[in-house]
């Protein structure tokens, strides 16, 4: 049974997972539109947890500006505006964006080792960075997103996208191409099992196979080194466990702590907020209650939450 929001004011949200043929590639496609709604300052801001994945982020109206660290954002402080078509990296901080009253747009989110076999871009340039992807996207694909302002509905939209980057992505997978650490098969759809996958292909590529070298290999793959990637790993499978416990009526922080390897409830709390911004109860209330963590309601979707 589906979690059940307090969704008065929430803006439409819409999610797409990808073709059998792209799942190595794109984790999943995140569509918002604020459009006709009547929203305050603080129901236009969005959060973003930590993640090792990348995006492309595209606005068909309104714009967004980049706000600071989520859970810390300054309303006085100078904001970045963001171009409508623009590529995010690795990012090792939270982050809070804050949306135009009428923005209205879709989130393409990529493996990091994907994202390097797609672009050829090495993706230890962009963490941390949002920057105009015409500066960043190779021709080809950078055509499919601007095209996708043609379609009549986001639906149409992001199918249209699938069915134009699905060749470029074969081209990259296919026999004797170079796609690094990238599997040419489905990846699995949590950060866990990716992980996991990813240190036995960095283990097996290439002739030197010790410790190092398969750390340095994913570096190179994720701009992340492993530990990084397995907390935030971690941290998806505590909010996913999070969200499941609400929809059974059993949340119990201690437990759920224990469960996910925390020496205690503080380490919990205080890894939370590294990873979110936010106390595991913000956060809690935020996901039920707040349109600002749509993302997060997004994501509790795509895990069938």
């Amino acid at each position: 049974m589906p979690l059940e929001f307090d969704t008065q004011a929430f803006a439409p949200v819409q999610t797409w997972l990808p073709p059998w043929g792209l799942s190595a590639c794109i984790r999943a496609v995140l569509g918002r539109n604020m459009q006709g709604l009547q929203l305050s300052q603080a129901q236009r801001h969005s959060h973003y947890p930590v993640t090792p994945l990348c995006s492309i982020n595209v606005l068909f109206s309104g714009f967004a500006d980049r706000a600071g660290s989520a859970g810390q954002v300054d309303s006085v402080a100078p904001r970045q505006r963001l171009p409508a078509l623009s590529v995010s990296g690795p990012q090792t901080q939270p982050l809070t964006v804050v949306y135009g009253p009428q923005a209205h747009g879709v989130m393409l989110v990529l493996y990091p080792d994907a994202w390097q076999a797609l672009t050829g871009m090495e993706v230890t340039r962009l963490v941390d960075q949002v920057v105009d992807a015409r500066d960043v996207l190779p021709a080809e694909v950078l055509s499919a997103c601007e095209r996708l302002q043609r379609a009549n509905s986001d639906d149409a939209r992001v199918q249209r996208l699938f069915a134009e980057l699905l060749p470029l992505w074969q081209r990259c997978v296919a026999p004797g191409a170079v796609t690094g650490g990238v599997l040419t098969s489905p990846q699995p759809s949590r950060l866990g099992p990716w992980t996991q996958a990813l240190a036995m292909r960095a283990a097996a590529t290439g002739w030197g196979r010790s410790l190092r070298q398969s750390e340095r290999r994913i570096k190179q793959w994720t701009g992340w080194s492993m530990r990084r990637l397995q907390v935030s790993a971690r941290g998806e499978a505590v909010f996913l466990a999070v969200m499941e416990a609400l929809n059974d009526e059993r949340l119990d922080w201690t437990q759920i702590a224990l469960d996910h390897g925390f020496s205690d409830q503080s380490h919990f709390i205080r890894e939370t907020r590294r990873l979110t911004g936010f106390s595991p109860e913000a956060m809690r209330h935020g996901v039920l209650h707040e349109e600002a963590f749509w993302s997060y309601r997004a994501w509790a979707k795509l895990a069938g939450l």
